[in-house]
């Protein structure tokens, strides 16, 4: 029998796992080496691709934001997603807002060439709206 739901104690032992692997990878590879990108929709209707990298040996996280469809926000130096991370709930059912957005770690600011490569990720990725045809078939 397929289990139907992820607890939250599940989601916090696979990302504490997670986080404990791009560690050990962080101590032996090169600054700015990126170890895994997460692509996420927040209860906001905005978009968000969420970085993980090393800095100084250690993984760090950096987001870009975009909204619904990919289209990168202004503002990228002070990411909002602290509120939705919190707004996750911590027992009960898994939240995709908790999966990648959450505390720890603490997002670092986001460098020009992520905001860029961001961009793009969020644009392939949500922006479907130019990719299909008038009956709405991709």
């Amino acid at each position: 029998m397929i289990k139907q739901r992820i607890d939250s104690q599940e989601v916090q032992n696979v990302r504490a796992a997670v986080w404990d692997g791009f560690a050990q990878l962080a101590k032996r590879l090169p600054d700015h080496h990126v170890l895994g990108v997460n692509l996420v929709r927040t209860r906001e209707d905005q978009t968000a691709a969420v970085f993980t990298v090393v800095r100084g040996g250690q993984p760090v996280q950096c987001v870009v934001l975009g909204d619904a469809r990919g289209k990168l926000l202004a503002q990228q130096s002070a990411p909002k997603l602290h509120a939705a991370a919190a707004a996750a709930p911590f027992d009960g059912d898994a939240s995709p807002d908790g999966m990648a957005l959450g505390e720890p770690p603490v997002k670092q600011p986001v460098t020009p060439g992520l905001v860029s490569l961001g961009g793009m990720l969020l644009a392939a990725t949500f922006d479907v709206g130019e990719q299909l045809d008038a009956d709405g078939k991709l």
